[in-house]
């Protein structure tokens, strides 16, 4: 049996909130957190590894110091974008995330259903380690699905934080997630 990892990252922090700009790029802070991946420990050895990333501006900011040191190709998957949130008027942005984590996820809109069930199965699906660059929503869709959570709201990954899916016959086998840490969605 054949085992590969996944890495998630959670992009660092964002120049500006969603309900502010519609894709906004990464602030000094995120920067600076993004060129910390570089000495993190559990990144050592990612020459195997497929380089993949949200479109999302600020999670391909996040990605580019990796992938210049490992000479990698980026890869944009729109699988995992931020929570699908274009009808959703900016200024209303904020009071819909916090009423959509605390909704039952069998009560959630069909096209959120859609979206968290498409980054299970994408996920699943990988057949090679791969790093995945992307979003504080993506990653608890994934990881509610993964624990049969009752909402979409798992956890509370911090900017940058590293979370680790292995994966065998595609089925989930074991998941590691640094720690949880309190941070305001700027989704």
């Amino acid at each position: 049996m054949s085992q590969i990892e996944l890495i998630f990252i959670r992009h660092g922090e964002a120049s500006d909130a969603w309900d502010n700009h519609p894709d906004p790029g990464l602030s000094k802070t995120g920067i600076f957190q993004s060129n910390n991946l570089l000495n993190n420990k559990d990144l050592g050895s990612l020459e195997n590894y497929s380089f993949i990333s949200s479109p999302k501006l600020r999670a391909i900011e996040t990605a580019k110091p990796l992938v210049k040191k490992f000479n990698k190709e980026l890869k944009i998957d729109n699988t995992f974008i931020e929570i699908p949130s274009e009808n959703i008027d900016l200024n209303d942005r904020q009071d819909w995330i916090k009423k959509i984590i605390k909704t039952n996820k069998k009560d959630l809109p069909d096209y959120v259903k859609l979206w968290s069930e498409n980054i299970y199965k994408k996920t699943i699906s990988f057949k090679k380690n791969s790093i995945i660059f992307t979003h504080f929503m993506v990653i608890n869709a994934l990881m509610s699905e993964i624990t049969s959570s009752d909402t979409l709201l798992y956890f509370h990954p911090g900017y940058t934080s590293i979370i680790k899916i292995k994966i065998a016959e595609n089925k989930i086998q074991s998941f590691l997630i640094q720690e949880s840490k309190k941070t305001h969605i700027n989704i």
